[in-house]
């Protein structure tokens, strides 16, 4: 028959309560103070681990019900920062578009080949095919002064010559048409001719100049205002862009390549300016 255990119970009931005991008059000692911190930092240190490994598995939980019950709200604040980070967008755009305009203008108010001729100021507002024609619509017609066939420049030089006019618009037609033709001259060497436009997109073709003409690729083009032109002269034209001379034949076959920029031009100015006036 085995032995009762209530013995043993009883000598381990007491060894804890005397355990207690000792620990509970350390605890009252200043000296003991610092034994039961390094206690309690062990323990932590001993939790810790265990601690984080459940704030781990349980935060994707609780993001999750977050997020469900706040989905209405979060939806609503990732609309708005939609719309602000648009409008910032927008706002930089009009900027840029504000800083290339002022930049056009400016470059417009030092052309210097303009010498005493006065001028005004125009926006285009409009680019029009018509008819195969190349043109532009600015918004300065007959009542700022503009009367048909008065040249138009641009930041790079000539642009082409008003076609039409109404009391506050008109029209220009480009040099690039195939209807347009101004006489020029090589600045180098004093050499004269025409350039015609070939249509958008194309270089201008240069016509009547002599076989034997020293005329090299590159060279710059301006205006020739030989009596009964309808340009000033001096206004830049263009580069000669190529140079041939055709076997038997009686003159060059040249192209130029138009200084104005064609595409991208936003303001001009027309020159109030006609041969009779000068």
């Amino acid at each position: 028959m085995a032995a009762p255990r209530r013995p043993r119970g009883r000598f381990l009931l007491l060894v804890l309560v005397l355990l207690g005991v000792t620990l509970i008059t350390l605890s009252d000692r200043t000296s003991s103070q610092q034994i039961f911190t390094k206690i309690r930092q062990y323990a932590r240190d001993v939790a810790n681990p265990f601690q984080s490994d459940v704030h781990s598995a349980l935060e994707p939980i609780g993001n999750f019900l977050y997020g469900a019950a706040n989905y209405g709200t979060l939806q609503k604040e990732n609309e708005t920062l939609r719309q602000d980070l648009a409008a910032e967008q927008n706002m930089y755009v009009q900027a840029e578009s504000q800083l290339e305009q002022s930049q056009q203008v400016l470059a417009q108010e030092h052309l210097t080949y303009l010498g005493n001729i006065p001028s005004v100021a125009a926006q285009v507002i409009d680019v029009g095919s018509a008819n195969f024609e190349q043109s532009l619509e600015i918004n300065r017609g007959a009542t700022s002064g503009i009367v048909v066939g008065q040249p138009v420049v641009s930041a790079g030089g000539l642009l082409g010559s008003v076609t039409s006019v109404s009391s506050r618009l008109a029209t220009i037609t480009l040099i690039d048409d195939p209807s347009f033709t101004v006489g020029v001259r090589v600045v180098s060497s004093g050499i004269v001719g025409a350039a015609a436009g070939e249509g958008e997109g194309n270089l201008l073709q240069v016509e009547n100049v002599e076989v034997g003409a020293q005329v090299k690729k590159g060279q710059a083009l301006v205006t020739s205002g030989l009596q009964g032109e309808r340009f000033p002269p001096g206004i830049p034209v263009g580069s000669v862009a190529s140079v041939y001379a055709p076997a038997g034949g009686l003159q060059l076959t040249m192209s130029a390549k138009p200084y104005a920029d064609l595409v991208n031009v936003q303001f001009v100015r027309v020159l109030l300016w006609s041969p009779q006036t000068g």
